[in-house]
């Protein structure tokens, strides 16, 4: 019963989590597309609670966009490239060019609001 319950909260982690994104893959990953990305640190509290509430927007959301993450302890490069100084940042991404930028915590309200006006 034991390995049941923890298989199933495996799949269910794994379902809620998002891609992590690193320097190699970042510009095929955003091409053409509608992304939201989360530069984040796995140590950062702020970052943590941003991540629960992109969860629950996740379930919200308008099927044309998409949610990575970038670590900024694993790829400082990127953190750098986009002028990533406070956390959490969110950069919205259009066709492979940023469009907008978030930084602290966001509400699910507020990523709803502000995904349907960056987006259209």
């Amino acid at each position: 019963m034991r390995k049941i319950f923890l298989l199933t909260l495996f799949l269910i982690t794994s379902l809620l989590s998002y891609e992590e994104l690193t320097e190699d893959n970042f510009a095929e990953k955003i091409r053409g597309k509608n992304v939201i990305i989360d530069f984040y640190a796995p140590w950062c509290p702020p970052c943590k609670i941003l991540a629960n509430n992109l969860e629950d927007f996740e379930i919200q959301k308008s099927d044309n966009i998409e949610i990575f993450k970038v670590n900024i302890d694993n790829d400082l490069i990127l953190a750098k490239m986009y002028r990533v100084k406070q956390l959490p940042t969110l950069i919205y991404f259009k066709n492979g060019e940023p469009i907008k930028r978030y930084v602290g915590i966001q509400t699910t309200e507020e990523l709803l609001k502000s995904s349907q006006v960056d987006f259209n």
